[in-house]
């Protein structure tokens, strides 16, 4: 349960829907907007400034941030500039929540006996979450992609259960119907939003953050997400997944692999050195360095498996 605050500001960029908003003692403002992407940094502080910008904030507020999953450029770009702003009125503590039960706190009340909530990433690909009646997530950080076969082990226990769908915008034409195989689906929405301040005082499993002691961007939106600088979406078990029709390769096939692998790993090598010899050490530096270092680790596994493979040719 939230502490007693007089004001209050949310934030979640984890879709082509940015949800922003905020009250006081006075009154409440609330925005869902589309912006593209590559112009979000260009458009979102304009919009931004005249939807919150009548909010008396002189008493600090409570900041509630989505942290995810969703579009990697969204909620970096969105939320970095979300941070400098709430930074800028001394607020140093900030809470967040999954984007799950924050796009479900934007709907009315569940009233069945679950939520679905899906996000989508790429075409036909999905974050998926279920949720009970008050947002809590009862099954999260489900990622759905084609073929959407055996998706129903994701949902064990639940099948039959009456449902409700909802995304923070129109979607799922191919998994919606697969979802009904499932459950028994009485409701499907893609807008309506609202900002109910009840609702987000009462949002389950949120968690402070102090933005100056830690690099918020890489804990809490990269890492979490298991993003790449380029967006891609990696689970556990990648590297199984990878591996995967690659046994019956070739002696030659394998060699030109390890090649293409160890090339890969030393640009990294280099690009890792650069950024720690760096003698002004931004947080960008600190976030690419991360995703450097989780891309060499990823390379070195995959060197190590290519070159027991090559034992096994001789």
């Amino acid at each position: 349960m939230a502490e007693n605050f007089k004001n209050i500001l949310i934030f979640d960029a984890s879709s082509s829907n940015i949800f922003f908003g905020g009250a006081d003692g006075k009154g409440s403002v609330f925005k869902a907007g589309n912006f593209e992407k590559s112009k979000l940094s260009r458009y979102l502080p304009e919009e931004f400034g005249k939807t919150v910008g009548n909010l008396d904030l002189a008493e600090l507020p409570r900041v509630v941030i989505g942290n995810g999953p969703g579009a990697f450029t969204g909620i970096k770009t969105g939320t970095a500039f979300f941070l400098a702003y709430v930074y800028s009125l001394g607020v140093k503590t900030v809470e967040t929540v999954s984007s799950f039960s924050f796009i479900s706190a934007l709907f009315e009340p569940c009233s069945e006996d679950v939520r679905i909530v899906l996000i989508p990433f790429n075409k036909g690909e999905y974050f998926a979450a279920l949720l009970d009646k008050n947002n809590k997530i009862l099954r999260g950080d489900i990622f759905i992609k084609p073929p959407y076969e055996n998706i129903s082990s994701f949902f064990a226990g639940f099948s039959g259960k009456n449902a409700e769908i909802a995304a923070p915008t129109e979607c799922g034409s191919e998994i919606i119907p697969e979802l009904e195989k499932i459950f028994s689906v009485k409701k499907v929405c893609f807008d309506g939003f609202s900002f109910e301040r009840s609702r987000f005082d009462a949002l389950p499993d949120t968690k402070k953050v102090d933005i100056t002691a830690e690099p918020y961007i890489v804990n809490h939106v990269i890492l979490p997400a298991n993003l790449d600088s380029n967006g891609n979406f990696y689970v556990e078990g990648e590297l199984q997944e990878a591996k995967m029709g690659q046994d019956n390769f070739s002696r030659e096939e394998i060699l030109a692999k390890l090649a293409q692998l160890k090339e890969e790993h030393s640009k990294l090598n280099e690009k890792s050195g650069e950024l720690s010899s760096r003698k002004v050490f931004t947080p960008a530096d600190e976030a690419e360095l991360n995703l450097v270092r989780k891309k060499k680790l990823r390379a070195k596994d995959m060197i190590a498996y290519f070159e027991n493979l090559l034992k096994t040719k001789e």
